[in-house]
């Protein structure tokens, strides 16, 4: 909802992914929306995004068409390390197998706190560069 109230005022946003089972900080990238890998959580807003509001669909790769990708220019943190899986055999009683943050890995402040920098300085640069990112809504359904 706060992604979408940005596009629709034109207000510039910068996102963040889930960080639930990484443990490298240096794999953390900032991409557009649409560009994000090994990340459940902007997949799942992507989808939502394009199903529920009219964003238009990102061809994916190696699909044989070389269309030309249209960015949302939406900046995303994400990292780039696959999720690790916590292994359900091993978990004890008092821990919920229902979000992957309860495992052994959990969420390490060292990692949340790396995507929050790495948020902050795209915000500043956007800032000190005068060059805010403005999010277009070419290609979307008039609601």
């Amino acid at each position: 909802a706060l992604i979408l109230s940005c596009v629709n005022h034109s207000i510039p946003i910068v996102t963040c992914g889930g960080a639930a089972g990484r443990m490298d900080p240096t794999q953390i990238v900032i991409d557009d929306l649409t560009k994000v890998s090994e990340d459940r959580l902007l997949f799942h807003c992507r989808k939502r995004l394009r199903q529920k509001h009219g964003f238009p669909k990102v061809a994916l790769p190696g699909q044989g068409k070389k269309t030309r990708l249209r960015k949302w220019r939406i900046p995303a943190v994400y990292s780039t390390e696959v999720q690790q899986k916590m292994d359900t055999t091993k978990a004890d009683e008092s821990s919920s197998s229902f979000r992957a943050c309860d495992g052994f890995l959990g969420t390490g402040v060292f990692v949340t706190g790396s995507y929050g920098f790495v948020a902050a300085t795209k915000i500043i640069e956007m800032i000190a560069m005068d060059s805010l990112i403005v999010p277009k809504k070419h290609g979307r359904k008039q609601e």
